[in-house]
């Protein structure tokens, strides 16, 4: 599968996923958090495939759903509802969507708020984890420099990105 990033005039960008059986879905997605920032859904992909996630946002498109279905409020709050109520024994699928979740939030959060310390991650993906019924993903010390580095070097290729070029990223 091929995700691909296009950067609109607006700010904001263009998304397109190639699916394996190469169908595609494309849909227009927000910005990230700040003018300079990389965009949530491209740190998704960088997160999914780093952490080898099959199953969390791109494994979902990849496997037939329309990208604006993964943004449609009534299946955002079907999969809230699927997460709950699996609390007890949540699914792969559903875990792994939330692991993806969590993880591509804090990583933006370091990058992005004062106050927020890059030191304390382990503890707010504890806590985050905990707190919507997911195993914590196995992140070593190498996995996470590993991400914070793609944060960064996506970053700075996004901010150098003129309107209508475009970044992909091969999952």
């Amino acid at each position: 599968m091929r995700v691909r990033f296009t950067r609109r005039a607006d700010g904001r960008h263009r998304l397109t996923v190639v699916r394996d059986d190469g169908t595609a879905s494309q849909g227009p997605m927000v910005p990230g958090l700040g003018p300079g920032a990389i965009p949530h859904d491209l740190l998704h992909a960088l997160v999914e495939k780093t952490l080898g996630l099959g199953r969390g946002v791109y494994g979902r498109v990849n496997a037939g759903p329309e990208i604006a279905q993964l943004l449609d409020p009534a299946q955002r709050q079907a999969d809230r509802a699927a997460v709950a109520a699996a609390r007890e024994g949540v699914g792969v699928s559903e875990a792994e969507l939330m692991q993806s979740e969590i993880v591509t939030t804090l990583l933006q959060s370091e990058a992005a708020y004062v106050g927020v310390d890059a030191a304390d991650f382990r503890e707010r993906l504890r806590a985050q984890c905990e707190e919507h019924g997911v195993p914590v993903p196995a992140i070593d010390e190498g996995k996470l420099g590993e991400l914070r580095r793609l944060r960064e070097e996506y970053r700075q290729r996004w901010a150098g990105l003129s309107p209508g070029a475009t970044i992909e990223v091969e999952m």
